[in-house]
């Protein structure tokens, strides 16, 4: 029986975790490539989570629309691999350094070439690094995982209920995933008048009356 997505999350970040020591981690689905939702943390609290959302998602050099085209199956940042990026240096100075979450790795879960989620896994410095064993680890479950996990060729884009222009797409991607018109605003930095325009015409091309109706729609 193929896992749900939240269950799926859950027993990767039991396994990892009861692998090796971690200060913390989570577990994310990507949607359409480059928007990260639905966050399930382990030993992180709430704070990690919004101070990411408002800002520093911005400034992550392992955010997965960052590492779409790479291939990669992970990624890792320490205070030595970010000095010679001064974005990547602020999330490390800014964000990373006052939690004590000074080593991250950033695992990819992949659907063909797409990314389609991921965990971020933290350590402090009383940790240390993460070592060469782990990454051995770590590649060979993210390899195993992918053949188990519980996403699917995607039937559900919004591409599908009719001519949507570009950045309707994008907005109809993050209505279906029921993210709010003031996050949508920060996500792809636009106005809210024109977020609310946009998601007028995405219902009306759609042919249903709110947002609920939508997502029903999109996930029927």
């Amino acid at each position: 029986m193929r896992l749900d997505e939240a269950e799926f999350g859950d027993r990767l970040l039991s396994l990892v975790s009861a692998s090796m020591p971690l200060a913390g981690c989570c577990f994310y689905r990507v949607e359409d490539g480059q928007y990260v939702l639905d966050h399930q943390l382990f030993r992180l609290s709430n704070y990690w989570l919004n101070s990411y959302y408002h800002h520093f998602w911005r400034l992550d050099p392992l955010h997965p629309s960052k590492a779409q085209g790479r291939g990669a199956r992970l990624m890792s940042l320490t205070r030595d691999t970010v000095r010679a990026n001064a974005e990547a240096r602020d999330y490390f100075e800014q964000f990373l350094l006052p939690q004590k979450t000074t080593h991250q790795t950033e695992l990819y879960f992949r659907q063909g070439d797409r990314i389609v989620a991921g965990a971020s896994l933290l350590r402090d410095d009383a940790i240390g690094a993460f070592t060469r064993d782990n990454f051995v680890f770590l590649e060979r479950l993210v390899e195993f995982a992918e053949s188990s996990a519980p996403w699917q060729a995607d039937d559900r884009r919004p591409e599908a209920v009719g001519s949507l222009t570009p950045r309707e797409r994008d907005i109809a991607h993050l209505v279906a995933a029921a993210v709010s018109n003031k996050e949508i605003c920060r996500r792809l930095d636009i106005r809210l008048p024109t977020v609310k325009t946009h998601v007028s015409r995405i219902l009306a091309k759609a042919g249903v009356h709110s947002r609920a109706e939508f997502i029903r729609k999109m996930h029927a």
